[in-house]
């Protein structure tokens, strides 16, 4: 075998060395980005229990709301429908009268055709009557 030289053992001591340091220096950083990522972590945890509480709050603003504009449109509802009962009871109302009113109106106009057709009969008889009597005076 050949002889080593002798700067090879040195600089393999030297290289392993520097890469045990590079070792350590990247644990150090992985630690310290383990930390920070752990304290970034907790703190956004309390953001987001935070913001947790406030959305609970705010949803049970939104359902209460909910609940009162479907109980104001339950009771919007009921009344419409007690308005629209009282509106077809008061147009039923109005049909009778309207149909009794054509009734009699159709009768008054049938009596009043039978009265002039008697006024008629009666005028064309005294009209015949005298044109009797005239002649008759006239002779």
């Amino acid at each position: 075998m050949t002889d080593v030289p002798a700067w090879i053992g040195p600089t393999i001591a030297i290289s392993l060395v520097i890469i045990a340091a590079s070792f350590l220096v990247m644990g150090g950083v992985a630690l310290a980005l383990g930390l920070g990522i752990r304290r970034k972590t907790r703190e956004a945890r309390a953001q987001l229990a935070a913001y947790g509480a406030e959305l609970r709050s705010a949803v049970t603003r939104v359902r209460a709301e909910l609940d009162g504009y479907a109980s104001l449109s339950t009771e919007a509802r009921a009344k419409l429908r007690g308005a629209m009962d009282t509106v077809d009871g008061r147009l039923k109302d109005l049909d009778a009268l309207i149909e009794v009113l054509q009734a009699e109106a159709e009768e008054t106009a049938l009596d009043a055709a039978a009265f002039l057709r008697t006024v008629r009969r009666s005028g064309k008889i005294l009209g015949a009557a005298r044109s009797l009597a005239r002649r008759r005076g006239r002779r």
